[in-house]
């Protein structure tokens, strides 16, 4: 009678018996009959010439051969567990990756709710936010590190592309101790007689130009570069200020006031891609996703 040839079931059968501490329990876990898992245990005890174990009252214990056996079977197990995870991730990245850049007004605000709906409709894409400067976006889009970028200004590198425009008005932000709802809109002039929270950075040079237009100027005495910082400021009660309209509907979800502006200032969202990049389903539905937000930042009064 030939001799039996050790298979990967029966290394199984025996790892599983030792794991799980008896015959029984191993044959549960590997969804087998106690009289199979006996067997099999019987097969590789015949393969490797020595007894694997031996009883002890009621119970089987593994003898110093079997346990020695067991070291060198958990590193193959190991090796085959760092395979799984590996299929798994790369199982993972065929059904697809989106990878999003976005300034931090955008990144800050509505992102993480919009991913929050990606991932509930696609699962099994792996979504990744990278929040960054205006040349940083364009750089991680230039690069291929992102497949789509959004900014408040138009990426000019050389292959980006602006596949989609956004655009909405920006709101005058703060709290019920400068800024009452019941005046409807706010105007320059409404910005003079009240502490200022400024910005540095481009979006300064946009409301200075608005301001410019009615022959106001501001003094700001506090100034942030983030309009999450300057919301979080102006809930703090040093002030009002202006932010773009996503970010005035974070502020307003806050606890904060938000009021329109009059006469209005206009603020853009660009998404932009490499020129040969065909957007996935998903990178899709990201743009449709930030248009709807657009769409739906509407001017409250008062805090939701």
């Amino acid at each position: 009678m030939a001799k039996k040839v050790m298979t990967h079931r029966m290394i199984e059968a025996f790892r599983a018996t030792i794991m799980h501490g008896g015959i029984s329990a191993g044959a549960d876990a590997m969804e087998i009959s106690q009289p199979s898992m006996s067997r099999l245990l019987a097969d590789f005890q015949n393969v490797v010439g020595f007894p694997l174990f031996m009883k002890v009252g009621r119970t089987m214990k593994p003898t110093d051969e079997a346990l020695a056996i067991m070291m060198k079977v958990q590193q193959s197990f190991v090796g085959l567990e760092d395979i799984t995870r590996f299929s798994d991730q790369l199982r993972k990245q065929k059904m697809g990756r989106l990878s999003i850049c976005a300034i931090p007004s955008i990144g800050h605000s509505v992102m993480p709710e919009i991913i929050e709906h990606l991932h509930a409709k696609y699962p099994d894409v792996i979504i990744s936010l990278t929040v960054a400067s205006y040349a940083e976006v364009a750089r991680n889009v230039r690069n291929r590190q992102a497949d789509i970028g959004f900014t408040a200004d138009t990426l000019s590198m050389g292959g980006l592309e602006t596949v989609a425009t956004f655009t909405g008005d920006c709101v005058c932000i703060g709290s019920a101790k400068y800024l009452s709802p019941d005046i409807g809109s706010v105007g320059p002039e409404d910005l003079l007689d009240k502490p200022f929270i400024g910005f540095t950075g481009t979006f300064e040079k946009r409301l200075d130009a608005w301001l410019t237009t009615e022959g106001k100027q501001l003094d700001s005495m506090v100034e942030a570069s983030l309009a999450h910082s300057v919301s979080e400021l102006v809930l703090r009660g040093m002030g009002i200020s202006v932010v773009d309209p996503l970010s005035g509907v974070h502020h307003r979800r806050r606890g904060g006031i938000t009021l329109p502006l009059h006469p209005p200032l206009r603020y853009t969202v660009y998404a932009a891609a490499m020129s040969d990049t065909r957007l996935s389903e998903p990178a899709r539905d990201l743009v449709q996703c930030m248009r709807a937000a657009i769409e739906n930042a509407e001017i409250h009064s008062i805090s939701e």
